[in-house]
């Protein structure tokens, strides 16, 4: 009965054919399921699948030329939907045919309705699954370029980050999502670009920065992040640190303190642990022995339950600045 029906439906769909030039057909969305789920379409999608694991790209092209619409547009649709699916690797020759699909202007539509609206769609958009495939290659491209050049060493950080918004933003982001991919050495390599030479007039993003420091564990990365200038992304560090909560961690929010932004945060952060370590201690002593610090220090111990300690303090040690502390204990 449903073979009788889709025979019916191929008929009338055959009789309605016309050349791609002319304007696009409208069919129902029922038409266009059937279509989809029919096997003999499925058959033929994994024939060319077959070619174009081959690299057979003329073979490809062949047997699709020589399908009647509407079976070819469907055939066309579910190939490139199969490539998308399956992360099909491109080949050079691939990669033509998949961007000669963007060009073509799909000949069936479908009727949307909205809400005292409608509009048409292309039935099968291969051209949309086209350009999303051929965007991927180029990203793909790109990643495994700018992980190449970082291995080798040959990525100049400052030529490679330097370019139109939109260049910057694109490397930035491939930048900060490859990172964690990348040997210990090509890590080290990109580390020493940007600490041991002098980039004073030009730096990555924080985020960039942040990035590299949390994946190289690199100390002298992170002394130049605590030098910049504080944003989302160095405050957000901050509080990773304090959540990861290890020896290297712990002094690096020690070492944030030189920034002047980031200092209430980073004591306040270094005050939560209970019991506070023997080097937390020792570095916040130091701090309320500095008559500008101690104020702060010791509220931020105060308001984390910490006044024993304090009035301890106070009795014991005479480098902390007592008058300091006693007020903020009020």
């Amino acid at each position: 009965m449903q073979q009788g029906m889709l025979s019916s439906l191929l008929l009338n769909l055959s009789l309605m054919t016309v050349p791609t030039a002319l304007s696009a057909m409208e069919i129902q969305q029922s038409v266009v399921e059937q279509w989809l789920q029919d096997t003999q379409i499925q058959s033929k999608v994994s024939e060319l699948l077959t070619y174009a694991a081959r690299d057979e790209v003329d073979s490809l092209k062949f047997a699709l030329d020589r399908l009647a619409l509407p079976q070819q547009e469907v055939v066309r649709f579910r190939l490139l939907k199969k490539l998308e699916k399956q992360d099909v690797i491109l080949t050079p020759r691939m990669a033509l045919f998949v961007e000669s699909q963007i060009r073509m202007t799909p000949t069936y539509q479908v009727l949307k309705r909205g809400d005292g609206y409608e509009f048409s769609v292309p039935a099968f958009n291969f051209p949309a699954i086209a350009s999303r495939l051929i965007k991927r290659r180029k990203q793909d491209q790109s990643t495994l370029d700018f992980v190449l050049q970082a291995e080798r060493k040959e990525l100049n950080l400052k030529q490679w980050l330097t370019g139109s918004s939109h260049q910057v933003q694109t490397r930035e982001a491939l930048f900060i999502r490859e990172l964690d991919s990348l040997s210990p050495r090509a890590l080290a390599a990109l580390a020493t670009q940007l600490t041991q030479a002098n980039v004073t007039s030009w730096l990555p993003s924080t985020a960039a920065i942040v990035r590299l420091a949390q994946v190289s564990q690199d100390k002298e990365v992170y002394d130049l992040l605590w030098r910049m200038k504080a944003d989302y992304n160095s405050q957000s560090e901050l509080a990773r640190l304090s959540k990861v909560g290890d020896a290297f961690s712990l002094q690096q929010l020690m070492n944030s303190t030189v920034n002047p932004t980031l200092k209430p945060d980073a004591i306040r952060l270094l005050t939560k642990s209970n019991p506070l370590s023997p080097t937390v201690k020792q570095f916040l002593i130091s701090k309320m022995a500095l008559p500008e610090e101690a104020a702060l220090v010791a509220r931020k111990l105060a308001q984390q339950g910490h006044q024993n300690w304090l009035e301890e303090l106070m009795s014991t040690n005479h480098q902390v600045k007592a008058r300091q502390i006693e007020q903020a204990l009020k």
